[in-house]
């Protein structure tokens, strides 16, 4: 009986690693040609959701794929994150098996574009810069300071604002910032106004003085920022902050990856 299980468990092992193996090769060969269709400068990362491989590959019917392009160089943008989510993906057995992919229609796609916070700061023109949600108490804190961040933070909705902070040198002094601003999608481009600053609570004390001048920083922190084009024609119909980046996100239907660009 010993033998026997010994036996099966090896089996089971080299059964799996050859699933594994021939997902790599499926997932390679679909990056590959994504890469020279879509002209992207490096491979991006195609995972086959899934187990077992075999069983999706030999129906050619794969029910979740993610695509993902990093490094996307736009416009001021130098290093946008492009991520694909696939759902119900068709691709012929043939097709893998002698890398001749020509075409990969999916049912659904949900595409998103994602901004990193140093192309953020570059946009902004200042050294560094982080971005966090703004929940109700973050509003609720930063209005009871005084009737100047009340006014300027009246009507703001928390979902559609997020907080930037980065530093800064003000009348000779180096303080690190707070800032509150709405953003919104216009025209594929978001839109960042900004609300209120101050000097960040984890700052000592500083001057007045200080505190009175960062107000003429304000609107260095408004600006426009254009992600690009979703890739496969979609157009971006949400706007979020999400792990410390602003992503620009759509769905589409019936999409034929190789019959657009990125």
């Amino acid at each position: 009986m010993r033998g026997f299980l010994v036996t099966l468990l090896v089996l089971v092992v080299l059964l799996v690693g050859a699933d594994f193996g021939a997902r790599w090769i499926a997932e390679d060969r679909v990056a590959t040609q994504l890469q020279s269709q879509l002209k992207l400068q490096e491979k991006p990362d195609v995972a086959i959701h899934g187990f077992p491989f075999v069983t999706q590959a030999a129906a050619g019917d794969y029910g979740a794929v993610t695509l993902t392009a990093q490094h996307i160089q736009y416009r001021q943008l130098q290093d946008i994150t492009l991520v694909a989510d696939l759902g119900d993906v068709s691709l012929p057995p043939q097709s893998l098996i002698d890398g001749t992919v020509s075409s990969i229609p999916a049912k659904t796609v949900t595409a998103s574009a994602q901004v990193d916070p140093t192309d953020l700061a570059r946009v902004l023109g200042v050294q560094d810069v982080t971005v966090a949600p703004v929940t109700q108490e973050t509003l609720d804190a930063r209005r009871a300071t005084g009737s100047t961040a009340q006014k300027a933070l009246s009507g703001v909705d928390p979902s559609q604002a997020v907080q930037l902070t980065s530093t800064t040198t003000v009348l000779g002094q180096q303080v690190h910032v707070s800032v509150i601003a709405t953003f919104k999608l216009s025209g594929g481009q978001i839109v960042l106004s900004a609300r209120d600053i101050a000097v960040d609570s984890g700052d000592a004390a500083v001057p007045s003085a200080v505190s009175n001048a960062l107000r003429g920083r304000l609107s260095g922190f408004s600006a426009k920022v254009d992600p690009g084009a979703l890739p496969f024609s979609i157009s971006a119909t949400d706007l979020r902050a999400q792990d410390g980046k602003l992503v620009v996100s759509g769905t589409a239907k019936n999409v034929d990856l190789l019959g657009g660009s990125l």
